[in-house]
């Protein structure tokens, strides 16, 4: 091939590969846009419009030497620009976008302008222009996205812009001899850069689509030219005695084949497989599982796994039968005894690795949402307290100074509340409890009356031994529901607490009728006090009798507690 022909050469490479790229990419935008909604749409398919047009019409003018179609072109790659820098900002400093078109519209206008310089390289210094005017452009709208403190992807974005704009610039005319390398590697530079810019935010939406398109094609290209290759070693033909266009057009035509062979091969193995095989569609179901609501794991994976029973026509079976092999969502005997083919697997192994997504999805979901209860749950906690003491100060204010029961019944209230709050595990003095105990009865006193008649009688030894914390106030709290409230009648509790042999016995008597002769009674209050208790000591007393006319509830804790475990498992309940 003659020197004179390779930059004509390379140019038709170029445009040929930028029309294929850029034809490819507008294709899968324009196929997902009913689907997911691409972020600023119009202006990626406006953008690339323009440069599959650019590519693809200069591809044609190297075959028709047409004013129009030269114009249309130049008018696509001035736009493009322009787009992609709207594009780059998101629509945002207009002036900057205005700027930015109204350098294209000028560029487009100098193009138009072209028949009436004849002589003049009107053409070369319009794209100068449009490179010298964008430059700047591009410039100012990087400045722009680091003030927004975008993703350096848009940085890099803003970079391959600028280089796009100026690869507009020719270093040399298209017939210059040894020009083709600078031609394909700046002025054909800008189809990558150009690309950058367009996938910078749909990258990882396309580009496994698009990879996977390209690859072929290039991977079709290179057999082609291989081919060439040892065709021309063996002396079939001499492609390089053939004009430029028709390398071009051959290559072209080759590789195209190799691309449609491609598609029908798969075409046909999936239409063998349907008519044959006797399988449907293995996608439908894929997007039929992607679908598919999950309200729980058990549900979605039995939902999961008919379908696909249903799919391959098999029989679900709890278990595989000895010697056989395990698959996934129990699949058994298909119908007619067809057996699972390689194809089969593969597909069940991509359905299992769908499923697990989903389910691994879902359980994630359902953990952020325990995780936000959890955290309402804590920040009612905290409220709530401050709320209810708050209240009850307002209410102690509120109550004149000669109401003295009243105003000491809002002060045990507020000291039982802190109690009960604070108080949650560890073990505490018996003294501190009967304090609480103490306080709790005075109100029950003033909504009882003369009804509730109560006593207290601790030792000092006793009052000392550690008991867990809220052992005791249940047992009262219990006394008072069950053996004074409910009756007309006056009645009693008595609290006792004494120290002998090492064990300090602590009891609570009532004067109501007790559980009807059940001594293992499982009310709430007594089995929470049973498992305090067991969580502290390994053999706790306690029992639930009657004794002399009178409901006894007691239990027993060793008498004294080493000081280090004390300091252990004391809460820090405050005086």
């Amino acid at each position: 091939m003659s020197p004179a022909a390779q930059p004509l050469l390379a140019n038709w490479i170029g445009y040929t590969a930028g029309a294929l790229v850029f034809g490819i990419f507008l294709v899968l935008v324009v196929k997902d846009l009913a689907g997911r909604g691409l972020r600023a749409s119009w202006r990626t398919v406006a953008a690339a419009s323009m440069a599959f047009l650019w590519n693809a019409g200069a591809l044609a003018s190297l075959f028709v030497d047409s004013y129009l179609l030269r114009l249309f072109t130049t008018a696509a790659l001035s736009l493009l620009p322009a787009l992609l820098l709207d594009l780059l900002v998101e629509g945002g400093t207009k002036r900057l976008v205005a700027a930015a078109y109204a350098v294209s519209a000028l560029s487009v206008l100098m193009h138009a302008l072209e028949p009436l310089a004849p002589g003049f390289p009107l053409h070369h210094r319009t794209l100068q222009w449009t490179a010298i005017g964008f430059a700047p452009l591009t410039i100012a709208a990087l400045v722009h996205l680091r003030r927004q403190r975008t993703p350096a992807r848009r940085a890099g974005a803003a970079m391959a812009l600028l280089l796009f704009a100026l690869s507009f610039t020719h270093l040399h005319s298209q017939d210059a001899p040894h020009a083709w390398p600078v031609e394909l590697l700046v002025h054909h530079a800008g189809v990558p850069l150009a690309l950058w810019v367009l996938m910078q935010d749909y990258r990882f939406l396309l580009l496994d689509a698009f990879l996977r398109f390209l690859a072929n094609i290039l991977l079709a290209a290179g057999f082609a030219w291989l081919g060439a290759l040892a065709a021309a070693s063996i002396g079939w033909f001499d492609y390089r005695s053939l004009p430029p266009a028709r390398v071009v057009l051959l290559g072209i035509a080759v590789t195209a084949a190799l691309v449609l062979f491609s598609a029908l091969r798969n075409a046909v193995q999936q239409l063998l497989t349907r008519l044959i095989f006797r399988r449907g569609d293995a996608e439908a179901l894929l997007e039929r599982i992607r679908r598919m609501p999950v309200k729980g794991e058990a549900e979605f994976t039995g939902q999961a796994a008919a379908e696909i029973a249903a799919f391959f026509q098999a029989e679900r079976q709890p278990a595989a039968p000895p010697g056989a092999p395990a698959l996934p969502f129990g699949l058994g005997r298909r119908a007619g005894g067809r057996p699972y083919l390689s194809e089969d697997l593969a597909l069940l192994a991509r359905l299992e690795a769908l499923v697990n997504e989903r389910l691994e999805h879902f359980r994630e979901q359902h953990l952020r949402e325990l995780v936000s209860q959890a955290e309402l749950r804590a920040l009612q906690a905290r409220i709530h307290p401050h709320f209810l003491f708050n209240a009850l100060n307002a209410l102690y204010g509120s109550i004149p100074r000669e109401a003295r029961a009243a105003r000491r019944a809002v002060l045990h209230l507020a000291e039982i509340f802190r109690y009960l709050l604070k108080g949650e595990g560890g073990l505490i003095p018996l003294e501190k409890e009967l304090e609480i105990v103490e306080a709790y009865l005075e109100i029950e006193s003033l909504r009882l009356g003369e009804r509730l008649r109560w006593m207290i009688d601790a030792t000092p030894q006793a009052r000392a031994a550690l008991i867990p914390v809220l052992s005791l106030q249940p047992l009262v709290e219990n006394a008072v529901r069950h053996g004074v409230a409910p009756f007309d009648r006056p009645g009693e509790v008595r609290i006792s607490a004494r120290a002998a042999g090492g064990h300090c016995e602590i009891t609570v008597a009532d004067t109501g009728p007790g559980f009807a002769g059940d001594e293992n009674a499982q009310g709430i209050g007594l089995e929470n006090v049973r498992r305090r208790l067991a969580l502290h000591f390994s053999e706790p007393r306690f029992s639930v009798r009657r004794e002399q006319g009178l409901t006894v509830v007691s239990f027993s804790v060793p008498a004294s507690v080493p000081a280090a475990q004390a300091a252990s498992s004391s809460p820090g309940i405050e005086p």
